[in-house]
């Protein structure tokens, strides 16, 4: 069996669904001889990043003609898997735009409609949505937690944002298994942590106060006290939600899902912490800024 995963969030798990016989061999088909990203080729934007194909079993995929996992349908990169070290020709652009397409229609009801648009938008217009970066409205909810940040600014604390250290979290055993939510709050569970899962109130809505509810349950605080991270959190309504940390470089960090932590937008700029926030970098799809919150020095995730 073949199976097939979105990747395309960054707090909660990714949707996946296993191919057809009939879809596996269309799968052969389209890749059979060319040269595939790898599992690790992906840059950890926010939003879908590509697709993800693997082996559910310990046979190649049909008789060696496909590696056992690699990526489709992203932005290309540099790294290719070629199966055997065999010199062969790289994919196409067109050919992975194409096949992104394609493996929308194989999903059934993995997927609704409205992220089969996202994912169609995203493959259409990625080279232009890349280089735009735009001031995205605030709504009533990110009022309500811009007053707390004002409150916050005032109550006696101590800020202990530690250094930037990607390594930690860019490697093998940990990367895919921690999430924006391990990163911001700097704990690596192991679980891609879920906002109240460890305080025993788990939460699935994707509303800026049901995220910072559950958050508040493990500890994350609204007003500042003891020693604290500035973390921030932002939403893409209905589907996702994702974290920021801020680090004593000035900057900010962020994991998007299971891709390597970094301290860029999806723009590709560096969010710095002045002329770039949470609030008011390239993000993507998620357009909510939810506020900063405080997480205290030791809290655990899960």
């Amino acid at each position: 069996m073949v199976k097939v995963t979105l990747d395309v969030f960054s707090g909660m798990p990714n949707p996946s669904w296993i191919l057809s016989e009939k879809d596996t061999k269309e799968l052969v088909n389209r890749f059979a001889g060319k040269a595939l990203p790898s599992f690790d080729a992906v840059e950890g934007i926010l939003g879908f990043r590509s697709f993800i194909i693997e082996s559910e079993s310990d046979d190649d995929i049909i008789n060696r003609k496909l590696p056992d996992m690699f990526r489709i349908g992203g932005a290309l990169p540099e790294k290719f898997f070629a199966p055997e070290g065999m010199a062969l020709p790289s994919l196409a652009i067109d050919e992975s735009d194409e096949a992104a397409h394609w493996l929308l229609t194989t999903a059934g009801k993995a997927i609704d409609e409205e992220l089969i648009k996202h994912v169609e938008n995203v493959v259409q217009t990625r080279e232009k949505a890349m280089g735009e970066a735009k001031d995205e409205n605030l709504e009533v909810e990110e009022e309500a937690a811009a007053k707390d940040t004002k409150k916050a600014a005032y109550a006696p604390c101590v800020i202990a944002n530690t250094p930037y250290n990607p390594a930690f979290w860019n490697t093998p055993k940990v990367q895919p298994y921690n999430n924006c939510y391990n990163y911001a709050m700097n704990y690596r569970s192991n679980t891609f942590a879920q906002p109240g899962r460890i305080s025993g109130h788990p939460n699935s809505v994707m509303q800026c106060i049901n995220v910072r509810t559950a958050a508040g349950w493990d500890g994350c605080k609204t007003i500042c006290s003891g020693s604290n991270k500035n973390v921030a959190l932002v939403i893409w309504p209905g589907y996702d939600y994702h974290w920021y940390r801020k680090h004593s470089n000035g900057f900010w960090g962020h994991k998007p899902g299971g891709t390597p932590a970094r301290n860029t937008d999806n723009c590709g700029y560096v969010i710095n912490g002045t002329s770039r926030t949470p609030q008011n970098c390239c993000r993507g799809n998620y357009k909510i800024f939810c506020g900063y919150m405080f997480s205290p020095t030791g809290m655990k995730v899960k």
